[in-house]
Formats: structure tokens, sequence, C-alpha cells
């Protein structure tokens, strides 16, 4: 609480009151912040930025979703090779945001979670991201998390989405990554000639290959094909 002192002059007058008045009142200060309080707050929102600057990255493009969708793409080419040298079938559940690989039991007929492999263990994408997926150019409804594998009406009810045959096949989809609130611009994808591609795109440009399987076709090849 502040006190503030008036000083009035006015004239003399007849009856002889003093010229000179001194008023004093006392004033309530209001609820504003204080500068140390506003210092505090700017360093907070300074952190924030900084963090959000580094997992989406300088230019745009969102690290963490580069990351994961490398990250898939890797896992996925070692599970083609590992179901090709051991003949048998694996597949792939994708949740809103976590995946599992499975391998197919031939004797119970059924699919079984991978268990005791750290290459095949449970992945959940960091918080913000989540995946979208199509198979056979339709959006597949995902489930919010992995389902319990131990209930059997459950584990019958959400099959795996994508395959790995033995045969060394994949079956085609497209899976992207993609941030609360904005557009994806990182996925992974499986062509119907079995290549295994880690695409981008921004927004002036379309999705194109970053990484892939199959080496891409030479200009000239390509030339010359039309041509024909």
């Amino acid at each position: 609480m502040d006190t503030i002192c008036f000083v009035m002059i006015r004239r003399p007058t007849l009856s002889g009151s003093p010229p000179i008045i001194h008023s004093c009142r006392q004033l309530h200060r209001g609820t504003g912040f204080t500068l140390l309080e506003l210092l505090v707050v700017l360093v907070v929102v300074a952190i924030m930025v900084s963090m959000a600057m580094l997992s989406f990255g300088v230019l745009g493009r969102d690290r963490q979703a580069e990351e994961e969708s490398r990250r898939f793409w890797t896992v996925l080419q070692q599970a083609r090779e590992e179901a090709e040298l051991q003949a048998e079938d694996l597949a792939i559940f994708v949740a809103s945001d976590s995946y599992e690989y499975l391998r197919f039991d031939s004797r119970r007929d059924e699919w079984q979670v991978i268990e005791g492999d750290e290459l095949f263990a449970q992945r959940e994408l960091p918080e913000g991201l989540r995946f979208r997926l199509r198979v056979d150019s339709r959006d597949i409804v995902m489930k919010l998390d992995l389902p319990n594998r131990s209930d059997k009406d459950e584990h019958k009810k959400w099959p795996p989405q994508v395959m790995v045959l033995s045969s060394g096949e994949v079956s085609p989809f497209e899976l992207e990554i993609e941030r609360e609130g904005a557009p994806s611009m990182w996925r992974v994808t499986a062509l119907a000639d079995n290549d295994l591609r880690v695409e981008n795109r921004d927004e002036r440009t379309p999705w194109g290959p970053i990484l892939q399987t199959r080496k891409p076709k030479d200009d000239k090849e390509t030339r010359v094909s039309s041509a024909r």
C-alpha cells in the first residue's frame, strides 16, 4: 500500500484561512505482474520454443517423424530378410501411436507376438506423433493402443494389417507419421514391386523417395521405356 500527498495553494480569504492545504491519501496497488514475474514467463516461453524448434527442425523438417520413419523402414527390411531365411510368415499390427510384430504359428493356426527378440520388440511413437495407415488405398481404422493378445476375443478382433511373407513379399501399404495439428511430412511405403521406401514431402513438393530398397531407374532407361 502506497501513500501519496497533494499540496494545494489558494488565495487568502477574509476569514483568514491558511493559503496552503496539505492532503494525504493512501492508494492500493493493483494486482499486476512484477518485472521479475514477466522475465520468468519470457524465459519459459523461450525454452518451449527452443524445444519445438529442435524437434521440428530449423527448416520445418520434423526430425522425430523422420527418425521414426527410418527406424520402421530399417526393421521392416530386416523382418523381410528374417522371413525368407527362416521360411516363416511375419506381420505387423499398427495402432494409433505404436506397433508390434507377430509370427504365424502354423501348428496353432494363429498369429503370436514375437517375444524375447529385441529387433521385433513393441515400439511406441514419441508424444505428439501418430500413425495413419492405408492398405489397398483404404484408410484403416486405428486402434488407440496395442491389443491385449492374451484376450482371445480381442486377439481375433485385431489381426495384423501388414504382411511380411516367407517369400520375401511385403503387402503394399502407406504408413504416414504425422504430428498432431499438422499434415504428415514423412511416410513409409511398400509398393507392388516390393520396393520399400521412406518418402518425404513439403509445402512445395509432392511425396518423393529418400530411401528405397530398389535402385531408382536411370533417366535414360525411363526415356527409352517410355519411347517404346
